[in-house]
């Protein structure tokens, strides 16, 4: 991708510019009355949001990170789809699908004020040469930078036939350590277990993180709060159009074997993770479309 042309074209000055990131890659570089921001147009993914009155970002990002093609970026909001998790047919597919792991189109910039920058992103390639998926289809990815961050994925049907889907943001929050943080809203939920063989419990008070966790919550609210009392922050996560939430962290001994992951960057994340997920499927008809959304925002401590 040419940068210069991608400045020339969608460039805002005083808020908005395309450099070249890590391993070359070009990155969308947003600062504003309200935030600073920087969007990776190699899988369409937010690594960083940064309210200007915060001495840490919101989100975590991996310094061992891959930059390469064919390698997803660890952290930030990496984009799940058309499934989340490992292949739905075993067919050795990329887990959490291919959309991460490729670049994206460039299609819109905006500022709406002076405290609030739009960018749209778009995918459409079939992939029908590797026999990745076979329904025509688009993404647009809409990233709102602004008082808060807000993320709008829709799935437009462009074909003949239905297709079904599961999606997700990926979001690794940065935290001041993972002992101490809880997670407000899954009060009663119940969830599966992946670290259990996929056993159905119940989530009694609030979550905490003492060991290695990989939940899935169903018919979840769309309001949740991470408390970080050592940031001295909360940040609020609102999702409609979803029913299903995911927590992950991997502790200590799973870190250990990621390389794109340092030893002890596990007490520095948390995934809480608005989707449409396992049994929340979404069927996408011909013409038709559908749109995942999160708003990430910062509530008063």
């Amino acid at each position: 991708m040419d940068i210069q042309q991608l400045n020339s074209e969608f460039g805002i000055a005083q808020q908005l510019e395309v450099i070249p990131g890590q391993g070359g890659m070009p990155m969308i570089k947003i600062s504003n009355g309200s935030a600073k921001a920087l969007i990776s147009i190699y899988g369409g993914q937010v690594l960083s949001f940064q309210p200007m009155d915060q001495a840490e970002d919101v989100l975590f990002l991996s310094e061992q990170s891959a930059y390469a093609a064919g390698k997803a970026i660890r952290g930030g909001i990496p984009v799940c789809w058309p499934w989340f998790g490992p292949d739905p047919k075993g067919l050795q597919r990329p887990n959490h699908g291919f959309v991460r792991n490729h670049f994206w189109r460039l299609a819109r910039t905006e500022a709406i004020s002076d405290s609030e920058t739009k960018v749209s992103l778009q995918f459409n390639e079939s992939f029908k040469q590797e026999n990745t998926w076979r329904q025509p289809f688009m993404l647009l990815l809409d990233i709102s930078i602004g008082p808060s961050l807000q993320l709008k994925l829709t799935t437009f049907n462009t074909g003949d036939q239905p297709f079904s889907i599961t999606q997700a943001f990926h979001s690794y929050f940065r935290i001041g350590n993972i002992k101490r943080v809880k997670i407000l809203g899954l009060d009663g939920c119940d969830y599966f277990d992946k670290l259990d063989h996929g056993t159905q419990k119940t989530q009694k008070g609030i979550v905490t993180v003492t060991k290695e966790v990989d939940r899935v919550y169903v018919e979840a609210r769309n309001n949740l709060v991470i408390v970080d009392p050592l940031l001295k922050r909360r940040i609020h996560i609102d999702s409609p159009n979803t029913s299903t939430a995911v927590v992950w962290n991997p502790w200590s001994k799973t870190s250990k074997k990621m390389p794109d992951l340092a030893d002890a960057d596990y007490q520095r994340f948390i995934c809480v993770e608005a989707g449409n997920v396992a049994f929340d499927l979404i069927k996408v008809q011909p013409g038709g479309q559908f749109s995942l959304q999160a708003n990430y925002r910062l509530l008063p401590d």
